[in-house]
């Protein structure tokens, strides 16, 4: 074989080989968000999970508890009875931006991701504040109908036309919507976003709060029209690859609308990220991801909710431990993320998860490690 031959040749192979790479890179990028090899499921809670791929060890700082403040000998009780629990998987704690505390439970382990349920509401929350401070859209006080208007077209309830952002994300939405009992008749739905906005109007938009994963699937579709980009998409372009987070999962609708608060999984160290983030006032190494005042927007009580919360604010629980204000993202089956901003403080835990409805014994366990272990830990020996 002559030289020039066997050139032609090398390159014929070299652009072959690198072809073909590329096809498999390609491939291999499906990600949660492209659906042209998925099919779109009807059932409304959906899952899948595969492991994080993502290394990640490069942006955190690693510290042991009393180097941060923390008295390890009166935390170390406590910790050990969070660790009895059979369904526990994982548990962060993070001190003045360190990991101070990492374990992973019952066979689960740092990679592995998990459905976080409405705790991705507030992840919604954020993507709002972005959105607005984009200019993809104006203002919480928009109209939903400004985004969604052929789904208010032939509302019945004029009432119904009042509907605005502000009462999607303070779960003021006015829509007998029965949490637990709704999702199961959109299971045999054809359009999610249409029958939860048949639902009657019982009371006025803004009025009462009313919990809702109805009314937040109902923002992701006005996300993803004021966007023009999948909740999905949009969630990836200017939230969660900055922060170094991939969803392995997200679930979807028959219309192709990503859900909105509900069927995103991640790991736990994505979402410690995530509070991290938050206690930052939107900040990440430098980078203003979600604007500052809409940090605090979401974090201020919006509506008074009763019970033993301080209120509720733009899909986030808003409590008080001892004389400290703090934030909650709250998920169905211990999907639990505390911010404590005053204490520099972030707690992630996460459960075993099968569609399992809110477990209020794993939120009134954290809350109670809080108050039994972590302040007295403050104050020292």
């Amino acid at each position: 074989m002559n030289l020039r031959r066997f050139a032609a040749l090398a390159s014929l192979m070299l652009m072959t080989s690198l072809g073909i790479a590329a096809a498999q890179s390609e491939s291999d990028e499906i990600g949660a968000c492209d659906l042209s090899r998925r099919r779109i499921q009807q059932r409304f809670y959906q899952r899948g999970a595969a492991e994080d791929d993502l290394t990640d060890d490069d942006l955190w700082r690693i510290s042991v508890l009393d180097a941060q403040g923390l008295d390890s000998a009166i935390l170390a009780e406590g910790l050990a009875q969070l660790a009895e629990s059979p369904t526990r998987r994982s548990l962060i704690l993070m001190r003045n931006g360190f990991i101070v505390y990492e374990q992973y439970f019952n066979g689960s382990s740092r990679s592995d991701s998990n459905n976080v349920a409405s705790v991705s509401k507030s992840f919604l929350s954020a993507l709002v504040g972005i959105a607005l401070n984009e200019g993809f859209m104006l203002a919480v006080d928009d109209h939903v109908a400004d985004y969604l208007p052929a789904y208010f077209a032939a509302a019945e309830d004029p009432r119904l036309q009042d509907l605005r952002l502000r009462h999607l994300l303070t779960m003021t939405h006015g829509l007998a919507w029965r949490e637990n009992e709704s999702q199961r008749l959109l299971n045999r739905s054809s359009d999610w976003v249409a029958d939860i906005l048949s639902l009657p109007v019982s009371s006025e938009p803004g009025a009462l709060f009313h919990y809702s994963t109805g009314a937040s699937h109902v923002l992701s579709a006005a996300l993803t029209e004021a966007t023009s980009m999948s909740t999905c998409e949009f969630a990836h372009r200017y939230l969660l690859e900055p922060l170094g987070i991939e969803a392995e999962f997200w679930g979807v609708d028959p219309k192709g609308y990503f859900t909105g608060g509900h069927s995103v999984s991640m790991t736990a160290r994505e979402v410690a990220r995530f509070g991290q983030l938050f206690l930052d006032e939107g900040n990440w190494q430098g980078e203003q991801l979600i604007p500052g005042w809409w940090v605090v927007a979401s974090t201020t009580p919006q509506v008074d909710i009763g019970n033993n919360y301080a209120g509720y604010g733009y899909y986030w629980w808003l409590n008080r431990i001892g004389t400290y204000d703090m934030y909650s993202a709250l998920g169905a089956g211990g999907q639990i993320l505390h911010v404590i901003p005053a204490l520099e403080f972030v707690m992630v835990t996460t459960h075993g998860f099968g569609g399992n409805p809110r477990d209020y014994s794993t939120e009134a366990e954290s809350y109670q490690f809080l108050w039994d272990y972590l302040i007295p830990a403050l104050a020292g020996p």
